[in-house]
């Protein structure tokens, strides 16, 4: 296991964003080894990609029945995350906590009573859009920026109404304030980092870091090289770290934590995913466009931590954003 400045034992290590899954379009051919090799770094938690805005109820439905029989299957790695209290018997049993996510709102089809169907199947934070326009909101690569629908306000609702998180990574500016101003429950970004150090269109403003730590929120960087610098393929790191330092000097570390977005196995990713380098929701000239994207694996997360307890943080704000962050906010929200 990676040296972490803090003692593991009493750390419970998060990651808000695995862009994988072991079924459907984000499948990935050796998923529990990919957890594993999380375990074996100390990881304990991570929030998994089912669908991407796929417009389809039955793929959704049929990618969570073949996600939930491979963990029902593996009972000595996963334990299905409903509540924190999962998460901590999972790292008391050394367990892979597990849940899942939609990068969007399309699974829906604009039926809000499917909200708490996806709840209760372990669907449990959801991205507003895509990179793209849908009935929600508009997507962070669009050339509008108009703001939730009636009814995206209508949908902000009803998932703090069943205990969903709202996540507003990939989502357009004017959206991502709208939802965090009407959500009554804390707002997060799940996956993104900082367009002061980086102006990318993926990227979010101080405005936006401010509005979601007003929620009681947290900010999870993720490791993308893309989004971290000009450079492009620097996912080293010092370069992580400081995006993580630059939210918490502007809201506060308590409102940072980790969304790496790694892949995996990234030959197969780029040989089964390099036809989404055309599809409308990846502007040209870069995610899967690119023929050496950056990915930091969660062993960059002891890394980072070592970085930022040389550049003077404590004990306690480093637990904080290796996961107690995000723990917080999965207590106020799912109860």
């Amino acid at each position: 296991m990676s040296e972490y400045p803090v003692s593991i034992d009493d750390v419970i290590v998060c990651d808000m964003t695995f862009p994988q899954s072991p079924c459907g379009p984000l499948y990935t051919p050796d998923f529990a080894g990919a957890m594993r090799e999380r375990l074996a770094l100390g990881v304990t938690y991570t929030s998994i990609t089912i669908a991407s805005d796929e417009p389809t109820i039955d793929g959704a439905m049929r990618w969570l029945g073949e996600a939930r029989a491979h963990i029902a299957d593996h009972p000595d790695l996963y334990v299905l995350v409903e509540r924190v209290a999962d998460i901590e018997r999972a790292k008391a049993e050394g367990k892979v906590a597990i849940n899942f996510h939609f990068q969007g709102t399309n699974a829906l089809l604009g039926d809000l009573g499917l909200v708490e169907v996806y709840s209760r199947l372990g669907v449990k934070h959801m991205l507003m859009a895509y990179n793209s326009r849908n009935l929600v909101a508009d997507g962070c690569h669009e050339d509008s920026d108009v703001g939730l629908s009636r009814y995206g306000k209508a949908l902000v609702a009803e998932m703090n109404r069943v205990g969903m998180i709202v996540d507003v990574s990939h989502t357009g500016y004017r959206s991502s304030l709208d939802a965090m101003e009407l959500s009554s429950a804390p707002v997060i970004f799940s996956h993104s980092n900082a367009k002061a150090l980086w102006n990318h269109q993926r990227n979010i403003t101080d405005e936006q870091a401010r509005a979601c730590a007003a929620t009681g929120g947290v900010i999870g960087v993720n490791g993308v090289g893309l989004f971290l610098s000009e450079a492009r393929f620097d996912n080293s790191p010092e370069i992580i770290a400081r995006h993580i330092d630059h939210f918490a000097n502007l809201v506060g570390p308590q409102h940072v934590g980790f969304g790496l977005d790694s892949v995996h196995d990234i030959p197969y990713f780029l040989s089964n995913f390099a036809k989404a380098g055309r599809d409308r929701k990846y502007p040209v000239g870069g995610y899967l466009t690119s023929n050496k994207p950056a990915f930091a694996g969660p062993d960059v997360i002891a890394k980072v931590a070592q970085v930022l307890a040389r550049m003077g943080w404590g004990e306690a704000e480093l637990k904080g954003v290796m996961g107690g962050n995000w723990l917080r906010v999965m207590a106020q929200v799912w109860g």
